[in-house]
């Protein structure tokens, strides 16, 4: 009797329990893959909002160095209205990362301009006359000896924000 007592106690309560079949454990339940529809190769319980971008995509290039790439550019309109709210953070920005070059009033005049070569007057007619999108892409992409910062201002509104606070500084 006492052998039948310990009998037991040589398996796991796991496989004990599992033996009865209205109690199951974790290892027997169905298993649910996310956006996975039921059965194989059913259509996605989950699907994304129209218009929303992957996770492991990207914003759509603007290549200002070839032509094709320079008409999309210029095609692009700034959706941020130039309100005070746009250009107080377009200016937070600009102090933050764009004075050490062109310097408080976007002539070109930074801390760090000598050293740089060339530093293009931001309020002179040839920025002037450049596009909302153009400045974009350079903002994002960069441009000879300006770094890209679009991994830096990541938001693109910020951006445009940025843009608003320099087409301040022209006067417009």
């Amino acid at each position: 009797m006492a052998a039948l007592m310990l009998l037991p106690a040589c398996t796991t309560l796991d496989r004990a329990v599992g033996k009865v079949p209205w109690f199951t454990t974790m290892r027997d339940q169905v298993a649910v893959r996310p956006f996975e529809g039921p059965g194989r190769g059913g259509s996605p319980y989950f699907l994304p909002p129209a218009g929303s971008v992957p996770v492991t995509g990207h914003e759509d290039s603007l290549d200002i160095y070839s032509a094709a790439g320079l008409k999309v550019a210029d095609a692009v309109k700034n959706p941020v209205a130039a309100s005070e709210a746009s250009l107080s953070r377009g200016k937070a920005i600009y102090e933050e990362y764009c004075i050490v070059c062109h310097g408080t009033l976007g002539m070109g005049d930074g801390t760090v301009s000598g050293r740089m070569g060339y530093v293009p007057n931001l309020t002179g007619d040839m920025t002037k006359q450049r596009s909302d999108g153009y400045i974009y892409a350079v903002i994002r992409h960069g441009r000879g000896v300006m770094p890209r910062y679009g991994d830096k201002v990541r938001d693109p509104r910020d951006r445009w924000n940025v843009i608003n606070y320099v087409r301040h500084l022209q006067g417009r």
